[in-house]
């Protein structure tokens, strides 16, 4: 039967997840024991004339070949993963591909956490083909996926070839010796049961039992990969785990760094391997230790080179890309695709692992060419950083404060009015007054469109008004000041750069909503214009304010042109 049509029958039950479970248990069930349809777990939901149809549909895939009953399994699953069914179990067929020939061939591999059940497959079914027999093992906290599984291997006669286990990934009683270990654990989940934590692993982390604080299940992921394997490690991580500097996550960095056996860490982009997930993330390979590491190969796996965009913007893998071979430290002529960062490096950029940041070297080398020209301080040295808070509004509140966002930057560079108003009393009023704008301020957004950058204009409301202009939490008060030497269209003028741009979000990051780090932003170098470029780019700066005002009112007359005309003369007539 096609795929279409087993969908079509599966539509009796009451929904896809009913469908494909009772399909899965009543077509395991004819490949082994041939229970009675009333006694199995889901089939016995179903009316049994449906049951019924369901068991013919089973026998039709059990008469086809391995290889085609694997097919229309992985296209039904697919369909389910659709339907989120089964959510971020169910990874993206040419993403597993590209795991498993990470793998290779191997004595003995260990896939950990409910991610990891397609790759498991794609490999069993690999191995089975070409007459191999390691030793593969699966291991999966939810005891309903393990039944799933089972009833998979069962269809596909590889029952035997895979041991499962319940449980998660992390949960090991020794150090583990399998020579290729895939974990794909899920991603921003508490670590709550730390009864199911090694000590060996919460020690690394400089944690205590019943005592772990705010710790993920990505970090729990990568500190077991340190700590308790000694083969070769394939893991998926959020962007976040490898950027924030809070808690245990820069400790777990730390230690991988110093493992000696982090061997590379490749950027993925939203989409091509997580079905139903918007954020990107990166998969860290680590080597067995073999003497000491000087460099970290980071990978773009979104570059042109090795991945296109499909039509609904989505990236797709490339065929002949190689993942496996981008990982291993083979010659790489693009710099932008892919590049070996020593340890020194990284360490100098406060342990963030995120590709995006080694990567853009265009923009670095253009900036470092034209800091060697000029006199450089860090920002830190030029500014005071106003760092905004949360204003919540007063019911019945008089005063009224004005939060600038991103989205109020205008085409001139100014912030405008901000659209954001919050009514409050004079106890919060005052509270504000740390962090309103003043005319000559810089605004710079440091969460969510990070880069973002504005002058604050003359003519705002001034002190002790009715209603003042304040800063979004979003956004980061840069006042230059008297001891800096800068003045805050230089600094408007460098921040708003094309260049820079692309440096500052390289510095970025973050699984959900980006952001920079305030170390990232203090040290930021800064070039100082002598007198001569400063007036220069003070007058390319009004030239530009002229444009834009002659644009403006050029869009005005074509307004006003088309209003004159019908059929909107006659509408704006009848309005």
């Amino acid at each position: 039967m096609k795929t279409h049509e087993i969908l079509d029958q599966l539509r009796f039950a009451t929904n896809i997840q009913q469908g494909v479970s009772g399909l899965l248990e009543i077509t395991a069930n004819l490949a082994g024991d041939n229970q009675p349809l009333e006694t199995l777990e889901f089939a016995g939901t179903l009316r049994r004339e449906i049951a019924q149809i369901f068991e013919g549909v089973g026998r039709a895939i059990l008469g086809t070949t391995q290889q085609e009953r694997y097919r229309t399994l992985s296209e039904l699953l697919d369909a389910a993963s659709g339907d989120r069914f089964l959510g971020e179990e169910w990874i993206r067929p040419e993403a597993s591909q590209k795991l498993i020939a990470m793998i290779g061939e191997t004595a003995s591999v260990r896939f950990s956490y409910p991610a990891a059940m397609r790759p498991c497959l794609d490999y069993t079914m690999d191995c089975a083909a070409a007459g191999r027999t390691p030793s593969i093992s699966f291991v999966t906290p939810s005891a309903s996926q393990s039944t799933m599984m089972s009833q998979i291997l069962s269809i596909l006669d590889l029952g035997g070839m895979v041991s499962m286990d319940i449980g998660w990934g992390w949960d090991r009683r020794e150090v583990s010796e399998t020579d290729v270990e895939v974990m794909l654990p899920p991603f921003g989940m508490p670590g709550k049961d730390d009864h199911t934590i090694p000590q060996r692993t919460l020690a690394s982390l400089g944690l205590e039992r019943g005592k772990i604080g705010r710790l993920l299940s990505e970090t729990l992921a990568i500190a077991d990969a340190t700590e308790m394997t000694l083969g070769r490690v394939i893991l998926a991580t959020t962007t976040g785990a490898m950027f924030r500097m809070v808690g245990s996550e820069t400790m777990a960095r730390e230690n991988l760094l110093r493992s000696d056996r982090l061997q590379a860490i490749m950027g993925v982009p939203s989409g091509m391997m997580f079905t139903n997930t918007g954020i990107p993330t990166l998969l860290v390979t680590l080597s067995p230790k073999v003497g000491r590491r000087e460099a970290v190969r980071f990978v773009d796996l979104g570059h042109e080179l090795v991945a296109s965009k499909g039509r609904r913007g989505r990236f797709e893998v490339l065929p002949n890309a190689s993942w496996a071979d981008l990982a291993s430290g083979g010659d790489i002529a693009d710099r932008a695709l892919a590049r070996d960062v020593s340890i020194k490096e990284i360490r100098e950029s406060n342990l963030v692992l995120v590709p995006n940041r080694y990567l853009s070297t265009g923009a670095r080398e253009r900036i470092d060419a034209l800091l060697a020209k000029n006199e450089v301080a860090a920002l830190e040295e030029l500014v005071e950083f106003i760092r905004p808070v949360s204003i919540s509004e007063d019911e019945g509140g008089e005063l009224t404060l004005l939060e600038a966002m991103p989205s109020d930057i205008g085409p001139d560079g100014y912030i405008g009015e901000p659209k954001r108003a919050v009514r409050v009393g004079t106890a919060k009023y005052n509270k504000a007054r740390n962090q309103r704008l003043i005319p000559g301020d810089v605004l710079i957004a440091v969460k969510g469109t990070v880069g973002s950058v504005a002058l604050v204009p003359e003519g705002i409301p001034e002190e002790n008004a009715e209603t003042i202009w304040t800063a979004g939490q979003s956004m980061m008060i840069l006042r230059p000041t008297r001891r800096g030497g800068i003045a805050a269209l230089a600094l408007y003028e460098y921040l708003s750069d094309p260049t820079v741009q692309e440096h500052i979000q390289s510095l970025a990051g973050g699984a959900v909503i980006q952001s920079i780090g305030m170390k990232d932003l203090k040290a930021l170098p800064i070039p100082l214009p002598d007198l001569e470029t400063l007036t220069e780019m003070h007058q390319g700066f009004q030239r530009r304010q002229e444009i834009l005002f002659r644009i403006e009112e050029l869009r005005k007359q074509l307004e006003d042109d088309r209003a004159a005309c019908w059929p909107h003369r006659e509408l704006r007539a009848a309005d």
